[in-house]
């Protein structure tokens, strides 16, 4: 990257202080002159910190992406200092070596580093962006916990012999909430034929011999706890919808592009575009996109010889959601992405075929949002010759393993056997 700038900071962020460097390009005959400043991390001194960059006409600012300290630096210098460009760096990038360490050496040289474009900033969210963040990262948080209770629940129950989970699909639904605060009360007079909903009325008889159980004082107060828990994180999650549906208003044509994508709906769509953004010129390449998303196959090679590497690291909630949405895709029984799940996976099994898929589906987003464009099923190009040589092979294999003399003749276009 060409350096652009005459004048730049490096700041070092730490929880208590930050420490500031101002680098200005010197002549061809002269060095460059720094100057190194400590402020405290709270807003005021934050600000003094802006109002010091603004004075002395800094053009781009660089920091490190550490935990969450950075978040009030960038935002002070949003908004007190507007002209100047933020840089937020990767601190593998401005690594210095060991033994060599300090506040004051590592501010002065992130300074260096962003004056001559040594370094490419990482991808910063707006504000608004970065709000939607919040709610959909918490989101998904809150169903883990709602989750998580309910599995508690479901273990309880079956430590105290109510076999409830082996007849009702939903333990948790209607029919079986109202199981579990009937057995919760202990009222010996209620019937479970008087309970039981819709297509659980033909198994009442096995549902008496499930609830065959009892609870001890301790696991009844355990379980009203779980359930009000539970109760209270549904409550949550529908407050958290509505506050996201409220904050993709202005979003909205980019989202009824992305859930025209098989798998990715609504809410899905949301946590997508709060992670990636819908302005796709931010990256230069589907490849740097599916890269920073962390579903990009690795690379190691070493002496000519290529060897077995990990997707590489990214934004692990795009990630995640990437690949939730693909199981969703694959699970209908025609289409395009059920069809390349199959292909894959015989090849490379059935984790690292989902990836493939999510990172696919990742690519699709991109051309999408690029291009304003609704989703639609790719053609997909006919098998060639070595594709057909391979799965022909594959499945003379397979019958041969069962016993079978398999002999593979083939056929001319006009359907008949090559001699």
């Amino acid at each position: 990257m060409k350096a652009a700038f005459s004048t730049a900071a490096g700041i070092d962020v730490h929880r208590d202080t930050v420490v500031v460097s101002i680098r200005k390009k010197g002549s061809r005959t002269e060095e460059d002159t720094v100057e190194t400043r400590t402020f405290e991390t709270f807003r005021d001194a934050l600000v003094r910190m802006a109002e010091w960059l603004e004075a002395q006409q800094v053009e781009v600012v660089g920091l490190e992406s550490t935990g969450v300290y950075w978040m009030p630096v960038v935002r002070v210098l949003h908004e007190r200092l507007a002209k100047a460009t933020v840089w937020l760096v990767n601190p593998l990038d401005v690594k210095r070596r060991a033994g060599r360490k300090t506040d004051r050496k590592d501010s002065r040289w992130i300074s260096e580093l962003v004056l001559y474009g040594m370094v490419s900033p990482s991808y910063l969210p707006s504000h608004a962006q970065n709000e939607l963040r919040k709610l959909t990262r918490h989101r998904t948080k809150v169903v883990a916990d709602q989750t998580r209770y309910q599995n508690r629940i479901l273990k309880e129950l079956e430590g105290s012999g109510v076999k409830l989970a082996s007849v009702v699909s939903d333990c948790l639904g209607k029919t079986g909430r109202a199981i579990i605060n009937a057995l919760l009360i202990g009222d010996s007079n209620v019937d479970v034929a008087d309970l039981a909903m819709g297509s659980l009325r033909k198994k009442i008889p096995l549902l008496r011999r499930a609830i065959d159980g009892s609870f001890t004082p301790s696991t009844k107060v355990v379980l009203r706890q779980l359930l009000v828990m539970v109760d209270l994180a549904g409550a949550q999650i529908r407050a958290l919808d509505e506050e996201i549906r409220r904050l993709m208003q202005p979003w909205q044509a980019d989202q009824n592009l992305t859930v025209t994508i098989p798998g990715i709906s609504e809410t899905s769509s949301a946590a997508v575009l709060a992670e990636s953004g819908t302005d796709m010129s931010l990256f230069p390449s589907q490849k740097h996109l599916t890269a920073w998303a962390g579903i990009a196959p690795g690379s190691e090679e070493s002496a000519g010889k290529a060897k077995p590497a990990p997707a590489r690291k990214g934004n692990k909630y795009l990630r995640t959601i990437l690949v939730q949405c693909a199981w969703s895709a694959i699970r209908s029984k025609e289409g395009f992405w059920p069809l390349v799940f199959r292909r894959l996976r015989a090849r490379l099994g059935p984790k690292k075929a989902i990836v493939a898929v999510a990172r696919k589906m990742l690519v699709a987003l991109f051309h999408i949002l690029r291009d304003r464009v609704p989703y639609r099923d790719p053609d997909l190009p006919p098998a060639n010759a070595e594709t057909r040589r391979r799965l022909a092979s594959r499945f003379r294999d397979k019958l041969q393993a069962l016993g079978y003399s398999v002999q593979i003749t083939p056929l001319t276009a006009t359907g008949e056997a090559v001699s």
